[in-house]
């Protein structure tokens, strides 16, 4: 930023304060140029921008060119360019929409779900709809909180309900779950490391991806969701709306005529933020709406230059930059901060059989507990119950009734209660002790082909003859049997009737990590596209060729006579009239001579039959812009400004 020239400063600023993070088209860009600059300027402040990493240029199939600024930009740009107005905290005198369930557990609910359940598909690709229904029961996620956060097409396309539609949206995001041509599947590597981040860790994502993917699209509203997200706004304050809002309109972040319905959409996207646990809504006495962060308010994690600014911040203080002016924002930490699971403080059985999981015990122990145990809370403190139902659930599910008991007895702080561990091994007793098991039975034409195979010396042992006309197959005899089989004349079909059913599902990461490498978490590079509500791919970017692009900006300089450039002097009409039209050519200043007084002129457009030119006079103050119209005659002197380049041109 210190780097940049004014110019492109002022650019900046223009493009944020109109488009935010938003795509904006070349012919947006040219509208948006301040009226202090040529369009030459504009193009060369956009190339310096593009060349600091600040803008970026992408291009369609089509061939239509995008610019935008990078998301992840937003919130320290935001605050560099538009220095802000401490918002005084009020105080309310009613409660309006209180603070739902954390996002971060009913993500956790939704992917226990999926482990012991299942999410299917029919076969015209749709999740069944008991399931569905079942998935929706046990998330607590209020639906009248969710309500606008979504552009009503979306919901038309999946008509789930918007607990749901939220939940398979950003477990496709984070990568937690994939679709195959069967069902919707856990993918167990991601799962493992997203289960070692803190609950912090994982609402700091979470917000990140309902920052960038919910919420009405216009860059108003983009701007007062980063803004709120600001340290300015502190947890367990409240802050008035109309407050913020007419700030943002002193700043032009918002105009009149937009105002009121930024007002609706910031009140729709509070409203969301209350229902996954962040923040809460309330009114003045006055009626006036209000909101606070909740304890539980995510932090967006710090980009290179924002954690950059904020070492400097500890060194000394920027100019330009106030103290406080960065927000104080967790970064993700590092793989080797999260806590082992060993060292991990573990979770309270109670004597009536309710668990009691402390905010510290990790999430891997969680993930294990909802095997074996009924999830009860998923909020502030976590609970589930022991069951005899759960016991045999999690054997159905690879987790035997030993393995359970031992392993709470391992994580539970102060051991297992001795009335709960003996009601555990009394319910084991009456768990497995029967097994219903799916085998291979062979099946003859006739009794003598069955006696036959019953005397074949090298099929003995791996045939168990149940009558006249059937065996049993051992699973891992059966490539044996099919060889002997053949060599005797009595091959069976290749294909095993009956064989398409799908093998027994075990709770994932029951036996620990399923990975040799373990990695952290890190969001998916793709993960935006793959959500439910996929976005069109990112566009790719157009490589910067700085040297050939500020050549074109100004296309045959060398053909131009210098003394229009070098020379401050007046000329014959005709040889004014050419050098303003080569002005406009090029979309470059000229300095005229008026009445006496130098001043800049931005040519427009010309007309002829007679020749004038219209544009903008850049005046001394008070009227330092105005648009006019002049013909050759209305100035004496004149010259061409061309811009300074950011290098030297060969033309040049």
């Amino acid at each position: 930023m210190n780097g940049l020239t004014p110019e492109a400063l002022l650019v900046l600023q223009k493009i944020i304060g109109a488009c935010a993070a938003r795509p904006f088209t070349e012919a947006q860009a040219e509208q948006l140029c301040p009226a202090a600059l040529c369009r030459a300027e504009l193009q060369l402040a956009l190339l310096e921008l593009r060349e600091a990493g600040l803008l970026e240029l992408r291009q369609k199939l089509w061939g239509e060119r995008l610019y935008q600024i990078s998301e992840r930009h937003l919130p320290l740009l935001q605050r560099m360019l538009f220095p802000r107005v401490s918002v005084q905290a009020v105080k309310v005198n009613k409660m309006v929409v209180e603070a739902g369930p954390e996002l971060s557990g009913e993500l956790f609910r939704a992917l226990a779900f999926i482990a012991e359940e299942g999410l299917p598909l029919t076969a015209k690709g749709a999740i069944h709809k008991k399931n569905i229904n079942r998935l929706a029961a046990s998330l607590t996620l209020p639906e009248e909180h969710l309500k606008g956060l979504f552009p009503a097409a979306q919901q038309e396309v999946y008509p789930f309900p918007l607990p749901v539609m939220v939940i398979l949206d950003l477990l496709l995001c984070l990568g937690l779950v994939r679709r195959e041509d069967s069902a919707y599947l856990l993918v167990t590597q991601v799962l493992e490391s997203w289960l070692q981040l803190s609950g912090k860790q994982m609402s700091s994502l979470l917000y990140g991806l309902v920052l960038s993917r919910y919420g009405q699209p216009d860059p108003a509203g983009q701007h007062f969701r980063y803004m709120v997200s600001s340290a300015d706004y502190p947890s367990g304050r409240w802050f008035a709306l109309p407050d913020i809002l007419e700030w943002m309109l002193e700043a032009g972040l918002v105009q009149e005529e937009a105002a009121a319905t930024l007002e609706a959409s910031a009140r729709t996207w509070l409203t969301g933020l209350a229902g996954f646990g962040w923040c809460e809504l309330g009114s003045t006495e006055d009626g006036a709406v209000c909101f606070r962060w909740t304890a539980a308010r995510p932090q967006l994690p710090l980009d290179e230059a924002a954690a950059f600014l904020r070492r400097s911040l500890e060194v000394q203080e920027p100019e330009g930059v106030t103290e406080g002016s960065v927000d104080q924002q967790e970064d993700l930490p590092q793989q080797d901060e999260t806590r082992p699971a060993s060292d991990s403080p573990g979770f309270i059985v109670q004597p009536d059989f309710e668990v009691l999981v402390p905010a510290e015990c990790p999430y891997s122990h969680r993930w294990l507990l909802a095997g074996c145990a009924e999830l009860l809370h998923s909020d502030d403190l976590w609970s589930y119950r022991l069951t005899r139902e759960k016991l045999e659930s999690a054997a159905e599910l690879g987790m035997s009734p030993g393995t359970v008991i031992s392993w709470l007895a391992d994580h539970a702080q102060g051991g297992l209660p001795a009335q709960v561990e003996l009601s555990l091994r009394q319910w084991s007793k009456g768990i497995g002790r029967t097994e219903l098991a799916v085998v291979i039975l062979l099946a003859c034409r006739s009794e003598a082909d069955g006696n036959d195979i019953a005397a074949h010396p090298r099929l003995s042992g791996m045939l168990a003859r149940i009558g006249p006309l059937h065996f049993i197959v051992r699973s891992e005899d059966v490539e044996a049997v099919r060889k002997e089989l053949e060599a005797a004349g009595l091959a069976p079909p290749k294909r095993i009737a009956g064989q398409e059913a799908q093998p027994g599902s075990r709770w994932p990461l029951l036996n620990g990590s399923q990975t040799e490498d373990f990695s952290a978490y890190a969001l998916p590079v793709h993960g935006q596209e793959n959500g439910l509500f996929a976005f069109p791919p990112v566009p790719p970017l157009i490589p910067l060729n700085l040297h050939a692009a500020e050549e074109a900006v100004l296309s045959g300089l060398a053909a131009v006579p210098q003394m229009w450039i070098k020379q401050w002097r007046k000329y014959h009409v005709t040889t004014a009239q050419k050098v303003m039209e080569q002005a406009l050519e090029w979309g470059v200043k000229v300095r005229l001579s008026m009445e006496g007084e130098a001043c800049d002129f931005i040519p427009a457009g010309i007309s002829r039959n007679p020749w004038e030119v219209q544009g903008t006079l850049l005046l001394a103050k008070p009227d330092r812009v105005q648009e006019v119209r002049l013909n050759a005659a209305d100035w004496q002197e004149m010259q061409l400004m061309i811009p300074k380049m950011r290098r030297n041109s060969s033309s040049a």
